[in-house]
């Protein structure tokens, strides 16, 4: 597992690029850690639905400050846990953040900047991965997958004792709480993909995959192969999703978002 904090840039033999940039659920990164490169589109690690849970969020927020959050940690599971140690025990950082921070502010600055948005999900309405879904699901609640959700708490607690080894040491000058964040972010990822199955989240990374694919080379039309294509991504996910794309993927077209009148800053 990679958890290093500089960006991996993939070049698709086709043309163009597409800069896997790693980020940590609901945990804001500092300014020094932001990209600082020419992008020509965003690739959403979701469906098109999630813009409008973003929005929903942001909403409920001013409202209610915090109540996303909150509502998370009384919901218990993984995500409980991984925000609840986030949010009590991360410190010189602002966590446990809705919506999720890095890629909501790179949507509103392609949305504002007048630049692609693609989703590496695909929508409900696609039958392929709606029965894809379906057999997740199935796998998720095998007795033996139910069984292990039981002892989540413990499980929990190695995987953070292995995930120790992998962390990076934060950039210079960068808060040392990043350390503590991403081993918890990994943690959380790596258990949410044990509750599935192996071979089931490796076609999941290359259906992602060959959706990236197929937004860069929608980007190729109009930059040729100078095209960028940023992907805001879990930073513990980067790793298979680098796998995926050096398979070479069948270039799959995904949405390219022209983004409602009501996503301004």
């Amino acid at each position: 597992m990679n958890l290093d904090w500089n960006d991996i840039h993939w070049e698709d033999p086709d043309g163009g690029k597409i800069v896997l940039h790693g980020v940590l659920p609901t945990v804001v990164l500092p300014n020094g850690m932001r990209p600082r490169i020419t992008w020509h589109g965003l690739g959403i690690m979701g469906s098109s639905e999630e813009i409008e849970v973003w929005a929903e969020e942001e909403k409920s927020e001013i409202k209610d400050p915090g109540i996303n959050l909150d509502s998370a940690i009384l919901n218990g599971g993984l995500d409980g846990l991984y925000l609840e140690m986030l949010a009590y025990g991360v410190e010189g950082l602002q966590v446990g953040k809705f919506p999720d921070p890095e890629p909501r502010r790179l949507h509103k600055a392609a949305v504002n900047h007048d630049r692609a948005v693609f989703f590496a999900e695909p929508d409900m309405d696609d039958e392929g991965w709606a029965d894809f879904l379906g057999k997740e699901a199935k796998a998720m609640t095998r007795p033996l997958k139910l069984a292990r959700i039981v002892f989540t708490s413990r499980r929990w607690r190695k995987g953070i004792k292995k995930m120790r080894k992998h962390v990076v040491e934060q950039p210079s000058r960068e808060p040392d709480g990043l350390q503590a964040a991403s081993a918890l972010a990994a943690t959380w990822w790596r258990l949410n993909r044990e509750n599935s199955e192996e071979e089931l989240n490796r076609l999941k990374d290359l259906r992602f995959a060959g959706r990236l694919r197929g937004a860069l080379a929608s980007l190729r039309e109009t930059h040729g192969d100078d095209a960028v294509l940023l992907v805001p991504i879990q930073q513990a996910w980067r790793s298979s999703m680098l796998t995926a794309l050096e398979t070479l993927p069948h270039a799959e077209s995904s949405s390219d978002g022209a983004p409602s009148d009501g996503e301004e800053e």
